[in-house]
């Protein structure tokens, strides 16, 4: 009796360690692309920039209010420091993009996500491949900025252009979405389809012969002789 028990408890066991599944394999870790080629803009330390949409001449920022953890957006460029940004370049070719208005806050992809799609918020800097963004070329006066730890770019999301579209990080593409221009702080941003202005901050203004053919324009016009009634 006790050995007949003995068997079958020994061939349940058996039984059930063959019925018991084999671990998954750990998925692989998503490939980071090639970094692609830094810009060429010539960027200052030591001053602020607006980070300004291409397709909507938007600025960036953060939610109001700004906490920590705060959603990055796009909204009508005003010259406020919630707008403003020093890009603080650190070891590799990187930088840090860093509020003006907040205390040591850096443009930060959450918990190091690969996915497209990831949302992008500020967050105290603590030196973070996530935290780091390759200034890229985007053609004439405009830039990408890649995470470093994803090789994915900074994007309007759904290529909205209205105030408070939301901004996440996505795979490179050629949508004017993911081209941004650099503004310093007191320059008027370009429009937005003209790929001009950039770094040194544009103003839209006349070149001095334009400025020269509409003061000849008037000249003329003033000597004109007046319309007979």
């Amino acid at each position: 009796m006790l050995v007949t028990l003995a068997v079958a408890l020994a061939a349940g066991c058996i039984d059930q360690k063959q019925e018991t599944p084999a671990p998954a394999p750990a998925a692989a870790a998503p490939a980071i692309p090639p970094e692609p080629p830094r810009s060429a803009l010539v960027i200052s330390p030591t001053t602020s920039y607006s980070v300004v949409g291409v397709a909507s001449n938007k600025c960036l920022q953060y939610i109001a209010g700004a906490p920590e953890g705060a959603r990055a957006e796009i909204r009508t460029c005003n010259g406020s420091k919630a707008q403003l940004f020093n890009l603080r370049p650190v070891s590799g070719g990187y930088y840090e993009i860093v509020s003006v208005q907040g205390t040591n806050e850096c443009l930060d992809v959450p918990a190091f996500l690969q996915d497209d799609g990831a949302g992008v918020q500020q967050w105290t800097c603590n030196g973070g491949a996530n935290q780091h963004w390759i200034v890229a070329d985007a053609g004439p006066g405009a830039i990408r900025l890649v995470a470093q730890h994803s090789g994915k770019v900074l994007a309007i999301n759904g290529e909205n252009t209205g105030d408070g579209s939301l901004l996440g990080q996505w795979a490179w593409k050629s949508g004017s979405n993911q081209r941004f221009k650099l503004v310093a702080a007191g320059a008027k941003p370009t429009d937005a389809t003209s790929g001009s202005g950039g770094a040194a901050g544009g103003d839209s203004k006349p070149a001095k012969g334009a400025k020269a053919a509409k003061a000849k324009t008037k000249t003329k016009a003033a000597k004109a002789p007046a319309a007979t009634p």
